[in-house]
């Protein structure tokens, strides 16, 4: 079973939207992530990355992630994210293992469903009640915890089995 980093489920996010004209601004892929991360987990039981997600003021976010693409404030993001290569000591753009069917699968169907809300409209998703970010995040007492990997697949099975009653009727 392979594992990746974050920035390996940031570029899949950023090559989506690259090959199809859309900007993404750091906040956005900070919540495709964290919910590409979560229906992973919901679906295969399988953590995308070890990186934890934290419950900071604008909902879940990976730091790493953060701080790499922070100097983007608001703006497009207009790269990917880069690792380095310890073999070759050179820096390389992570890529989720084409032969990753399930994990392509689910991030395929992330993309389609999640890729035409706004950032802020996913920041709201994510601060909804019964979230793990609200559960984890109680004002300055929370911020900066970590978020429950357990409370993140609950609530991720939950939001499916949602979408599934919603589609049967």
């Amino acid at each position: 079973m392979k594992t990746y980093k974050p920035s390996h489920i940031a570029n899949y996010f950023l090559k989506r939207a690259e090959s199809q004209g859309i900007e993404i601004t750091l906040l956005k892929l900070l919540k495709l992530v964290y919910i590409g991360y979560g229906w992973v987990l919901a679906l295969t039981g399988r953590k995308l990355f070890d990186e934890d997600i934290q419950a900071w003021q604008h909902g879940p976010v990976i730091p790493s992630l953060y701080y790499e693409f922070k100097p983007f404030g608001r703006m497009p993001i207009d790269k990917f994210a880069t690792d380095l290569n310890l073999e070759t000591l050179q820096l390389c753009i992570p890529e989720i293992d084409k032969d990753d069917k399930d994990v392509l699968l689910i991030l395929e169907r992330v993309w389609d469903i999640y890729h035409r809300f706004t950032a802020s409209t996913l920041r709201n998703k994510t601060h909804e009640a019964d979230t793990p970010w609200t559960a984890t995040y109680k004002g300055e007492n929370g911020a900066n915890k970590t978020i429950s990997t357990d409370l993140i697949k609950e609530h991720f099975i939950k939001k499916i089995e949602g979408y599934l009653d919603a589609a049967e009727r």
